[in-house]
């Protein structure tokens, strides 16, 4: 059994993704595959999980709630590296570069910037399928690495 966090989940519509613990792209959940009370499935909340690829990426089965969300005030889900990088690779009067204060950002990791790619596209655009937003994240997460804005 894999582990992970639940990154999103509407229950309106009873569908959601999962983030690996272990890394990876995010793993499509659906509410007839959560074992006990799919009320449960909430942002931050750990689970237990089978996953198998599909044509659309890789889905969970057999989801198992392991734990509650965290608490208000607990940072759910991925956390900010806490790095900052000097100015890289921005023009004075950018955030972040020679006009700023301290000329410091904060860089995500790649798992954080697709968690939080994820959860912007979902919030945005509800109707875009797996597919897509994995496209979307993958082309993202490639300008990032050009310009220096993630580690790892």
């Amino acid at each position: 059994m894999l582990t992970g966090r639940v990154v999103r989940f509407d229950e309106m519509r009873g569908y959601g993704f999962i983030t690996p613990d272990a890394g990876g792209d995010d793993v499509f959940v659906h509410a007839n595959t959560v074992d006990g009370d799919k009320w449960a499935m909430a942002p931050g909340v750990p689970v237990e999980y089978e996953a198998v690829e599909s044509d659309r990426g890789p889905k969970a089965r057999t989801v198992r709630v392991l734990g509650a969300a965290p608490a208000a005030g607990e940072r759910a889900g991925p956390v900010r590296s806490g790095t900052a990088v000097a100015g890289r690779g921005r023009e004075p009067g950018q955030a972040g570069g020679a006009d700023d204060e301290e000329g410091l950002c904060d860089v995500l990791s790649e798992r954080a910037l697709s968690a939080e790619t994820t959860e912007a596209l979902l919030s945005g655009v509800p109707d875009l399928t797996g597919a897509q937003i994995v496209a979307v994240r993958a082309r993202v997460l490639a300008l990032a690495r050009r310009h220096g804005w993630v580690e790892g």
